[in-house]
């Protein structure tokens, strides 16, 4: 893989990330109710919530690189990936955890602070790359 094509991922997942997390952290009821409608959808809202982990996932998990850190960002894109299986291949299972999670905007916050500190913690790896080329990010 190329290493702008690398850096590309790992910018898309810390921007993704960094805004989910607070949105998750910020607005933990909102979530609640989207997972409450996506649950009244039935199969089809299981199959919307897989299509929102199946993109992001395939394009996190085309990282490829399996030495660290870069495998926590193929693991993560990998996870996404299961998580869209799940919600394809049996909905019903998909749709009990989307019930369960609508329940309670703890669950939410707790993702959320998940989901800053990776976000955070590719930040920093992005970081410590540009400076081991001796270039500064342009994106920050």
């Amino acid at each position: 893989m190329t290493p702008s094509l690398e850096h590309a991922i790992e910018s898309f997942l810390a921007i993704t990330s960094l805004v989910i997390g607070l949105s998750h952290l910020l607005r933990p009821h909102d979530w609640c109710e989207t997972f409450r409608q996506l649950h009244r959808c039935g199969r089809s809202g299981a199959f919307i919530n897989g299509g929102l982990s199946l993109i992001p996932g395939a394009i996190i998990a085309g990282h490829g690189s399996w030495s660290w850190p870069g495998s926590i960002v193929t693991t993560f894109g990998w996870l996404l990936i299961l998580k869209a299986c799940v919600c394809f291949l049996r909905p019903d299972l998909a749709l009990s955890s989307m019930e369960k999670g609508s329940q309670s905007p703890r669950g939410f916050i707790f993702a959320g602070l998940l989901m800053l500190v990776f976000s955070g913690w590719v930040w920093y790896c992005l970081w410590i790359a540009a400076n081991q080329r001796g270039y500064e990010m342009s994106c920050l």
